[in-house]
């Protein structure tokens, strides 16, 4: 009779429990890669962009929105550019930084020509 060490040292090293094993440290990686790397936060781009028109007094012709992360651990923010004129030579421009999972709204910045 085989022992019992004898018997699940061939299982680990049979092809198909190594199948088995790769597919559940890929499954469990998965889980952890979508938990760990939200692109947005609980703010969507949209209400980002509507909190960061509240920061303004002008009607903006271009917005510009960008996601990303700071800090460590990081965090995810939204960084809004409201602006007359065209991107590349704006005549006003606020650029407005959100926290994604608050809404608070981080820093505002203005420039005008």
């Amino acid at each position: 009779m085989p022992s019992t060490d004898a018997a699940a040292r061939s299982f680990r090293e049979s092809p198909w429990a190594k199948a088995a094993i790769l597919v559940a440290v890929l499954i469990v990686a998965f889980g952890v890669s979508r938990s760990c790397g939200s692109s947005a936060g609980a703010v969507s781009q949209e209400e980002a962009v509507e909190i960061a028109r509240g920061e303004i007094d002008y009607q903006p012709d271009g917005i510009n929105v960008r996601n990303f992360p700071r800090g460590i651990p990081p965090r995810r923010l939204w960084a809004v550019k409201l602006y007359t004129g065209t991107q590349s030579d704006p005549g006003r421009m606020t650029e407005v930084v959100i926290d994604a999972e608050t809404g608070d709204v981080l820093s505002v910045r203005r420039e005008a020509r």
